[in-house]
């Protein structure tokens, strides 16, 4: 059975070879004229967009600044949650969670590593 530094070395070097295929492959798109044209398109496209959004989010302006603190209210309330659902399986209790339609939801953890400073 392999250890962690061996299938951490497999996926470093995994890793490796999909930037090194991925580089070549937006070197081709880079030499590509037709590409480059539809980019330019897109560009001025994405521009156009923008303008029309910020002419009407400006009639819009309650209803944003509403949007925007349902949405921070969205992401504390999602931190507590995770908070409180590791509290409860460091304690050892279950986790779990039962909508209003009898569904049922467990938690899902994650592990992932990063370069020690």
């Amino acid at each position: 059975m392999p250890d962690l530094k061996e299938i951490h070395s497999r996926i470093h070097e995994t890793k490796k070879e999909k930037k090194k295929l991925t580089g070549v492959y937006r070197d081709a798109l880079a030499q590509s004229k037709p590409y480059q044209d539809v980019l330019d398109e897109l560009k001025a496209l994405k521009t156009k967009k923008s303008q029309i959004e910020a002419t009407i989010r400006v009639d819009f302006t309650n209803d944003m600044e509403a949007l925007e603190r349902l949405a921070q209210g969205i992401k504390s309330d999602t931190e507590l949650l995770s908070d409180m659902a590791l509290t409860k399986f460091m304690k050892g209790e279950t986790v779990e969670i039962t909508d209003e339609n009898d569904v049922r939801y467990e938690p899902v953890f994650r592990v992932s590593f990063k370069k020690a400073a």
